[in-house]
């Protein structure tokens, strides 16, 4: 964000934001991003994140069975949660011969609509009416895809997003604790994908949901302990 839209967000003079946001820079907190004039989290934000996600019990449970999916399909897995209208990424798993793309990593966030991760979240904690009617929320095209992906879901088990610019094929499904609602992602090029290994991937990524849930549900773990 740039500091006008940081002050105008917080309710802050300009000078106030600019003032705040070098003091955060000087401890790295934030940073200056490649594009003009914007700020991004710094590194020490990123430790402070990266410790507490290393500290969820849920993270590490699932961070093998994201990485055995990963490397079967040589994809890139994402647990995922909703943080406040965001799909935020808990976890990231990059398959063997896969590079990393610099917008998916621990702490990335993207709205619901943007994602197949976003889209399992949103109808597993709200209903379908409420979310493909908002139009004043959602975009024409955002609210065809949110149909289009839950009516795969109903279909398959699974959420379902292309990315055509990106030529991406975006599956998830939702991941249930006993105290909070994840999902889990796979993210795939869509040019290689025909409907048969479609069916095979969507097939994995169903049995890791069910394994996490298993594993998470015999070990008593919660996403976050009750304060």
């Amino acid at each position: 964000m740039t500091t006008n839209e940081l002050a105008l967000r917080l309710s802050l003079r300009h000078d106030t934001a600019a003032r705040l946001l070098k003091t955060l820079e000087i401890h790295g907190f934030v940073e200056q991003s490649r594009f003009a004039q914007r700020f991004q989290p710094g590194r020490t934000a990123s430790a402070l994140s990266e410790k507490f996600l290393r500290e969820t019990p849920v993270s590490e449970i699932a961070r093998s069975v994201l990485q055995a999916l990963a490397d079967r399909h040589n994809a890139t897995c994402i647990l995922a949660v909703d943080d406040a209208g965001e799909a935020l990424s808990l976890v990231v798993c990059n398959g063997l011969n896969r590079v990393s793309s610099p917008c998916c990593h621990v702490g990335s966030a993207y709205p619901l609509t943007k994602t197949a991760a976003g889209h399992a979240l949103l109808f597993t904690t709200r209903s379908e009416t409420d979310d493909t009617d908002e139009s004043t929320s959602h975009t024409s095209a955002e609210t065809e895809a949110l149909r289009e992906s839950f009516c795969f879901f109903r279909a398959s088990g699974c959420f379902r997003l292309m990315l055509q610019e990106e030529k991406l094929l975006l599956l998830a499904a939702p991941l249930h604790l006993n105290n909070a609602v994840l999902a889990m992602e796979i993210i795939l090029p869509a040019d290689a994908r025909s409907a048969c290994d479609s069916a095979g991937t969507m097939k994995d990524l169903l049995a890791a949901v069910e394994l996490v849930q298993r594993k998470c549900a015999a070990m008593g773990v919660r996403y976050l302990e009750d304060s």
